[in-house]
């Protein structure tokens, strides 16, 4: 799909330029009937939040904050001031449209007046961007266009148009830097160059950081002056760089990123369709498109339960995802299992955990005009779906049951080892009972510099070695798109449901392996089950075979080959193998991470089967069971 084959910049001058964009995507401040109906807590939340900024000491961006992603790996000495600069400059903002009295107005202009003076707005992780790599610091005289760099321009962009006449009326000096800085840092860049990769003008593909920047970019299009037919060129260009991520999407909507990242890819494209839909009063609009609606319904088939996702590659297993914009794009694409995803997780959205976050402007105007709508709304149906089959991504999710998390959950993957954000997790799959984790996905650390280096897979968490699949005669399957899964087989007779796949291109020919075929099969009905079936052909016997599972819960270890799981709920899930042919024992890890912490505690545990004797060719069954 391209997007101008539908949207033409004939069509972007006829309906966009020209017309005043007061008013059109969001309420203007001046609009006071619209601020006023909204609910007087959500007022009263972002009000005592904006407070807190009322004589704030603003922190400081220091060179050696920049300077330690390069020397230490840590991104958090800078990412973490830059990130409370905008998330103080939205929630500011958002009250002082509330309000509409100036009291946040001059705090406003302080932290206008601290990214203005900033000597850069990209990260300092993403300064590879640059012509001239290799510098601890940046060149003022090169602005990078990147994620952090968009955010802050279009929240900026925000800042200028909507409160137009306070800030001229305080100074006129504000507003006409603001503008000085997107033309020199944002405008110029994004005309000038087409060699940052996320364009897509070059050869690298392109992933979520296409549509995220060019919503900002969008953004700053929209609600910034400038010359007609420069506006008309950069409005081209967005729609031709949206092309190039729209002609890599796959046919069945699967993110290979993960459904964590759902709210940066499928999410922030929905950002781009919804400012060029608003700005057009509705005359631009491609919600009736396949592949768009493909695209939003990937989030709840990964939805497990509550905020737990199938979380394969970067992603974690709690998925903190938006979802007023979750229900907005159901609405749009008039879905109600995506709407009913919406309204589930959004019962929770809370204006107090928003601080620090780096909170979109946009995302949270949605939620606040939707707010009332939403919680207004009929319950819809639980959108938990039975099946999930994806072939061109190559994942399976199966439950017991439609629209219930009682009972067995399994998911498993194939596809390659060059994904966006990839692990080496070929064949992986996860296993939850009554909605809760039992055979994990364990996700990724905190984003270090070595997280996106030729060192990544140095990194415990991307190696297949930490994920439910084989180590054979000591080797891991290897990263590159080479490493892939073959002979994928998905069957679905309604009581049993069975992904299969060949794994012998997953690992290095130096493993021994003639075929490795995997299968995982879900069995409904009055004795429900999930079977893990290996049959293996090797060069040589070898006992060097060991197969991982990676779980959440302390393994408890049984006579005659049995392994029990149970939670703190008392949910358990009984592992019965051939112990005959199998040695099991489990290794505990401690977690130190603040981002793993978060969703597992301070323990894992990685279960290992090891074969007793030597074999050349194997098959072997695993049984999973509530009891």
């Amino acid at each position: 799909m391209k997007l101008t084959d539908f949207i033409t910049i004939s069509d972007v001058e006829t309906h966009i330029l020209g017309k005043s964009m007061v008013g059109r995507i969001f309420p203007a401040r001046d609009d006071r009937k619209a601020w006023a109906n909204l609910p007087t807590d959500l007022q009263q939340a972002w009000l005592t939040q904006a407070e807190s900024y009322l004589g704030y000491e603003w922190p400081s961006l220091r060179a050696t904050a920049f300077m330690a992603y390069f020397e230490e790996g840590s991104r958090k000495p800078y990412d973490s001031v830059e990130t409370e600069r905008r998330s103080a400059l939205c929630t500011l903002l958002i009250a002082e449209c509330i309000e509409a009295k100036g009291r946040f107005l001059r705090e406003i202009t302080n932290v206008i007046w601290l990214f203005c003076e900033q000597t850069t707005w990209c990260a300092p992780a993403h300064h590879y961007l640059s012509l001239q790599p290799g510098e601890v610091l940046s060149d003022i005289s090169e602005p990078l266009f990147d994620l952090t760099a968009g955010e802050t321009a279009a929240l900026l962009a925000w800042t200028s148009h909507l409160l137009k006449a306070p800030l001229d009326a305080l100074s006129p000096l504000i507003r006409a830097r603001i503008q000085v800085e997107l033309d020199r840092r944002i405008i110029a860049p994004y005309t000038d160059r087409n060699d940052f990769w996320w364009m897509g003008f070059g050869e690298r593909e392109v992933n979520n950081w296409n549509p995220w920047c060019n919503a900002n970019m969008l953004t700053v299009l929209l609600l910034m002056d400038m010359e007609p037919e420069r506006k008309s060129m950069l409005f081209d260009k967005v729609l031709r760089s949206l092309d190039r991520y729209l002609e890599v999407q796959f046919e069945d909507g699967g993110c290979d990123e993960g459904s964590t990242y759902w709210a940066r890819a499928a999410g922030m494209l929905l950002v781009n369709l919804e400012l060029l839909y608003r700005s057009s009063d509705g005359a631009l609009s491609v919600y009736d498109q396949p592949l768009i609606k493909k695209l939003g319904q990937f989030v709840y088939n990964m939805n497990i339960d509550g905020h737990y996702y199938v979380n394969f590659a970067d992603g974690s297993a709690i998925a903190s995802q938006d979802y007023s914009m979750i229900h907005l794009y159901g609405s749009r694409i008039q879905d109600d299992q995506l709407r009913a995803l919406g309204q589930i997780g959004f019962r929770t959205y809370q204006v107090s955990d928003r601080r620090g976050k780096g909170i979109s402007f946009f995302q949270e105007m949605i939620s606040l005009h939707s707010f009332a709508s939403i919680h207004k709304e009929a319950a819809l149906a639980s959108p938990l779906v039975q099946d999930v089959w994806l072939p061109n991504l190559q994942v399976m999710a199966a439950r017991e049951s439609e629209g219930s998390s009682q009972g067995l959950f399994v998911a498993i993957k194939g596809g390659h080892n060059d994904e966006s954000h990839n692990h080496n997790d070929i064949g992986h799959f996860v296993v939850y009972v009554h909605g809760k984790p039992f055979l994990i996905d364990i996700g990724v650390e905190t984003y270090t510099q070595k997280t996106f280096s030729p060192q990544r897979y140095e990194i415990w968490t991307m190696q297949s070695g930490y994920h439910s699949v084989p180590v054979i005669n000591g080797f891991e399957q290897k990263e590159g798109r080479s490493f892939r899964a073959e002979g994928i087989d998905y069957e679905n007779s309604g009581d049993t449901v069975r992904f299969g796949l060949e794994l012998v291109s997953a690992y290095p020919v130096e493993a021994g392996v003639q075929s490795w075929h995997r299968s995982l099969t879900l069995q409904r009905g009055q004795f429900p089950s999930i079977e893990l079936r290996e049959s293996c052909l090797l060069f040589e016997p070898t006992e060097q075979v060991l197969l991982h599972m990676m779980s959440s819960q302390l393994p408890q270890l049984q006579d005659q080959g049995r392994i029990r799981l149970q939670d703190s709920d008392q949910n358990q899930l009984l592992l019965q193998y051939d112990h005959e042919q199998w040695e099991a024992a489990f290794e505990h890890i401690s977690v130190t991470d603040e981002s793993l912490a978060r969703v597992w505690g301070d323990s894992l545990y990685r279960i290992q089967f090891k074969l007793r004797k030597a074999v050349q060719q194997g098959y072997w069954v695993f049984r999973m069971t509530e009891q």
